[in-house]
C-alpha cells in the first residue's frame, strides 16, 4: 500500500476553533482559498474585513458589532399588503 501526503486547507472559526464541517459529518477539506470562501459562505460563515473567519453559532454579538449579522434559516418573513381591496 503506497501513502502519500496531501495538503489541503480546512475552515476554522478565528474565535473558537470550530471546524467547518461536511453535512456528512467530518471535517471539510478544500484544495483552494477560493473554494473555501465560496463553501464557508453557503454555510453562512463570515469573513469579516480584518480576515478572520467566524461560524455563525456562537458569536452572533461579534458578527452584529460588524453589521454582518444575517437571519439564520429558520427565521420568519413578513409580507405586508396595503391593498384595503385584497382584506387580510
Amino acid at each position: 500500500m503506497a501513502l502519500k501526503t496531501v495538503t489541503c486547507l480546512a475552515a476554522v472559526c478565528d474565535e473558537c476553533g470550530q471546524v467547518l464541517e461536511n453535512p456528512d459529518g467530518g471535517e471539510a477539506h478544500f484544495d483552494t482559498e477560493q473554494q473555501a470562501r465560496e463553501v464557508t459562505a453557503t454555510y453562512e460563515w463570515e469573513l469579516l474585513e480584518d480576515g478572520r473567519l467566524i461560524c455563525t453559532e456562537g458569536h452572533p454579538d461579534l458578527l452584529e458589532e460588524h453589521g454582518r449579522i444575517q437571519p439564520g434559516p429558520g427565521a420568519m418573513t413578513f409580507t405586508f399588503n396595503t391593498d384595503p381591496e385584497a382584506g387580510l
